[in-house]
């Protein structure tokens, strides 16, 4: 009887033994499955980015691109290389007639201009570099504009936003700049700001002033310097400064891009190669060339710690090892994701190539009429919104609309390229821009209104969509 409740007891044990056993593999089971299944959503969550920064170490922002470092061991010098207006640097002697209402809203606008503060020096009548780089800055970015200039051939038209004392702000980089970069003489610098608060001149920071060498002043490297912008919370007339850029270039041809883009090797003088080939062809009557065309240039972003490629056959290897996308593709992947881009990157060129040619001719259609592309155009085109703010972003999507209507043909180019300042911008970052909520329905709202004043002006067409 013993042995027989012994051996019942034994049983038992065995059994709850192999109980817990297998309920131990099934609790490792389900919580490896549980494991896989967080991992899996995780992967399909996260942004691109994120999983390409896993398998490449080197996307991280660690570090960010200081614009002018080719500038640090050099000293300004007595002179200036620039050509002040308006009784500037010193002092600000403006009359009535001096000041401008916007291109597009005119008298309407809350906004007013002075152009050409700082005349540039430029010969408008060399034809060899017959193209302008339109842009425009508030004080924290003014620096990059000494990148563009070591890229680009032509003249360089800035408009820059200075409500009350950040004119002074912009004063004390340009006259610094304008002693220590001949290529400064290329440049116009025009002046936005608010009719409640037009500018005012006070005395130079000593933080911007009084630096030795010519590299950008720590408050700018560093992201600290205090502007009058900011400390009122002042929203930004993004397009307002486009239109101000490019109604003052004297070139036949215009480029309309942020100071923080820069442009490939040699592109003004190869890309008006072309334009004579283009325009040789048409009067032999072998292309038809279209008045209503403006030339795209595919943009692109590099990683943080990259050198931002000058020629296409390098920008290729570097897109091949994952350290450059093109412009904004973590965060927005519609919005410089061109037609043909595969195609594009197949297309290799040679490093002794620097030729540009057209790739492929479309339309800004759907399914591509989220599509914000950067060109080369004339001052014929139409102007930007200036209802439309950066805080509230689309704000180049009323102009790409209206150009829709009007049956624009966009040439992509092969072998010219624009690159963001390196750092890549990230899903992550989008989400901290949480502080542009309000702005953006403000814009939606605006946005909704031009599309619908743009489609009573001109012909309709299905494949000009809005959304």
């Amino acid at each position: 009887m013993k042995c027989h409740v012994l051996l019942i007891r034994c049983a038992r044990t065995r059994c709850c033994i192999i109980f817990l056993i297998f309920g131990f593999i099934f609790l490792i089971g389900r919580l490896y499955q549980y494991r896989r299944y967080q991992l899996m959503s995780a992967i399909f969550r996260a942004s691109d980015y994120e999983l390409m920064q896993s398998l490449n170490p080197n996307l991280s922002n660690s570090k960010h691109f200081i614009p002018g470092m080719f500038l640090k061991n050099v000293l300004p010098r007595n002179e200036s290389y620039c050509r002040f207006r308006f009784g500037l640097p010193d002092m600000l002697e403006i009359n009535e007639s001096d000041v401008d209402f916007t291109p597009e809203l005119g008298e309407d606008s809350d906004y007013r201009v002075i152009y050409n503060v700082l005349g540039s020096n430029y010969n408008v009548s060399d034809k060899k570099n017959n193209v302008t780089f339109c842009t425009h800055a508030t004080p924290e970015f003014f620096y990059y504009v000494v990148e563009v200039l070591q890229r680009w051939e032509g003249p360089v038209s800035i408009a820059t936003f200075v409500p009350s004392t950040d004119a002074s702000l912009i004063l004390c980089l340009a006259e610094r700049l304008c002693s220590c970069l001949p290529d400064m003489a290329r440049v116009s610098l025009h002046f936005i700001f608010p009719l409640s608060h037009p500018p005012r001149l006070i005395a130079c920071p000593s933080t911007l002033s009084d630096q030795a060498g010519c590299g950008m002043p720590k408050p700018l490297a560093n992201k600290s310097l205090q502007t009058f912008r900011n400390s009122e919370a002042m929203t930004y007339p993004v397009n307002v400064a486009r239109n101000v850029a490019r109604m003052q270039s004297q070139t036949t041809f215009t480029l309309v891009a942020d100071v923080e883009l820069f442009p490939s090797k040699n592109l003004v003088g190869n890309f008006l190669k072309m334009v004579d080939k283009l325009k040789q062809k048409s009067e032999n009557g072998l292309n038809d060339f279209a008045s209503r065309i403006v030339y795209v240039l595919p943009v692109f972003e590099v990683g943080a710690n990259e050198a931002v490629p000058s020629v296409k056959s390098k920008l290729l290897e570097m897109y091949s090892q994952n350290q450059a996308f093109y412009f904004h593709r973590w965060v927005c992947s519609h919005c410089q994701r061109f037609p043909g881009l595969q195609r594009w990157l197949l297309k290799k060129s040679s490093s002794m190539d620097e030729s540009i040619k057209p790739f492929i001719v479309v339309r800004r259609e759907f399914p591509f009429h989220r599509w914000e592309p950067v060109f080369i155009g004339t001052n014929s085109e139409p102007f930007y919104s200036e209802m439309l703010t950066w805080e509230g972003q689309q704000d180049k999507m009323t102009q790409m609309h209206e150009m829709c209507l009007m049956k624009y043909h966009f040439v992509i180019l092969d072998g010219a390229f624009l690159v963001h300042a390196p750092g890549v911008k990230r899903k992550a970052d989008v989400l901290r821009d949480s502080w542009r909520n309000d702005q953006q329905k403000k814009n939606s709202a605006l946005y909704e209104r031009i599309m619908k004043s743009i489609n009573k002006k001109l012909k309709e067409n299905s494949r000009c969509r809005i959304h």
